[in-house]
């Protein structure tokens, strides 16, 4: 009887756990917009969360009254402007519920609104920021009343929010309501060209995060630039934007990465620490800015020079890093993690302020935000566990020059000879020690010799 009894307990315990089985990973493997892991979060809450307004759908809900009027605004705006017969709300219901399995796929967790919210919030939020990069770029007219462009504060943290992981849309959304609105965008200027969804959205996010005046951009189109920078922000950008964007952050990313390549792929075991840059000078590496234009990434270690791209630390530089590298952590189809990597590299140069003060005397950091730069650049790889590191080789050929003597005592010979009170010093305390030993080898010859009494 007990071991009927037994067998029925087990029997029914494994009947309960077979009912709990999922057919299906909870996770899905194909999406491209996360929310921010925990051990990426941390203490960095505020560089993760809209401030100002919630695009998509992980942040929806009473907080943004104001800016969902602004949207509606917009989107009325577009309606009443020249409508052709692509311009109608029906033909951007139609356009978007045709793609709205792929849009909730493309989000890492279930998205628990019915087709008709869905697809709505998808329309609304795609065609305010479609509106709102042909105002910036100036093919649609700006009210004087619009406080989007006319407050430079909330302009501001527009820009931040578009940026951020948990904010975004799925880059499909944008570019089928940008095709079926093309023929309005250019307003009552006919001789006004129209310009791709690539060229309007790098020109509205390149005036706030060069810190820059924005560029000629027929130049542009005609002489796109080969290479990118994103020094904590970015800097010229490729005109006609990457291929196979998933949402805007993934845009900004395509086209900053720019020339930069790499073909190290090692396991984390696979490298070592190199020391800071301090301790870099010290055994002879010479530090110096990098070339001009030259990507933020393409940190090189030639004939014993470590030469680093401009560090040009804004203010909304912190959150576009962070999110930068929270994308790569989260997406698996992205290659090699480069911002990933150069947050490490940064937080290996970077342990003190001496460090940050070195850099800024060869001109590597450009500092806009304050005293505790050398907190926020040794904290960017907090969290961080990078399984294709782009500076492998950068680290062996780093840690093999340090630990070669002569190097080091070249370095202590230059300081010497640079400076000639030092070398001053130096004759003087080799001549008194030499004195001295002399001395002392003199008394100690007497000593021995001395007859015995």
């Amino acid at each position: 009887m007990e071991a009927n009894h037994v067998r029925n307990e087990n029997e029914e315990l494994a009947f309960s756990i077979q009912g709990k089985l999922k057919p299906q990973s909870p996770l899905r493997s194909h999406h491209s917009i996360f929310r921010v892991p925990n051990v990426l979060r941390n203490d960095y809450e505020r560089v993760f969360v809209p401030r100002l307004i919630s695009i998509g759908p992980l942040h929806r809900g009473s907080n943004w009254q104001t800016m969902e009027g602004i949207k509606l605004w917009y989107l009325h705006g577009l309606l009443q402007r020249d409508q052709t017969r692509t311009t109608g709300l029906k033909h951007f219901v139609e356009a978007i519920r045709d793609i709205e399995e792929d849009c909730r796929k493309s989000y890492e967790e279930k998205i628990d609104m019915s087709s008709d919210d869905f697809v709505e919030m998808l329309v609304v939020d795609g065609c305010f920021i479609i509106e709102l990069f042909r105002k910036s770029s100036g093919e649609v007219q700006t009210e004087d009343e619009d406080p989007v462009f006319h407050k430079s504060w909330m302009r501001t943290a527009l820009i931040n929010d578009l940026l951020l992981l948990e904010n975004q849309l799925p880059w499909r959304v944008l570019d089928r309501l940008f095709d079926l609105t093309r023929e309005t965008s250019a307003g009552n200027d006919n001789h006004t060209r129209s310009r791709s969804l690539p060229e309007i959205t790098l020109q509205y996010f390149q005036e706030y995060t060069l810190g820059m005046h924005p560029l000629d951009q027929d130049r542009l189109i005609k002489h796109p630039p080969q290479v990118q920078t994103l020094q904590l922000d970015i800097q010229h950008p490729r005109a006609n934007g990457p291929s196979g964007s998933k949402h805007l952050l993934d845009f900004i990313r395509n086209s900053l990465i720019g020339s930069y390549g790499s073909d190290d792929a090692h396991e984390p075991l696979r490298w070592s620490p190199i020391p800071s840059v301090t301790e870099l000078a010290g055994s002879g590496v010479m530090l110096a800015r990098g070339r001009k234009n030259d990507d933020m990434l393409n940190i090189t270690f030639e004939d014993g020079v470590l030469r680093i791209p401009p560090i040009r630390v804004y203010k909304n530089g912190e959150s576009l890093f962070r999110n930068l590298v929270a994308y790569e952590q989260c997406e698996t189809t992205t290659g090699v993690s480069k911002y990933a990597s150069y947050a490490v590299l940064l937080d290996h140069l970077i342990k003190s302020k001496e460090d940050v003060e070195l850099l800024i005397k060869r001109g590597v950091i450009e500092n806009f935000v304050g005293d505790d730069m050398a907190w926020l650049l040794n904290n960017l790889s907090n969290g961080i566990i990078v399984y294709n590191f782009s500076y492998a080789r950068l680290y062996k050929d780093l840690n093999k020059f340090c630990g070669t003597p002569w190097n080091k005592w070249r370095a202590q010979l230059e300081v010497y000879f640079r400076n000639p009170l030092e070398l001053i010093n130096l004759y003087i305390t080799v001549g008194v020690v030499t004195v001295l030993t002399l001395i002392q080898t003199v008394y100690s010859i007497l000593s021995y010799n001395k007859p015995q009494q």
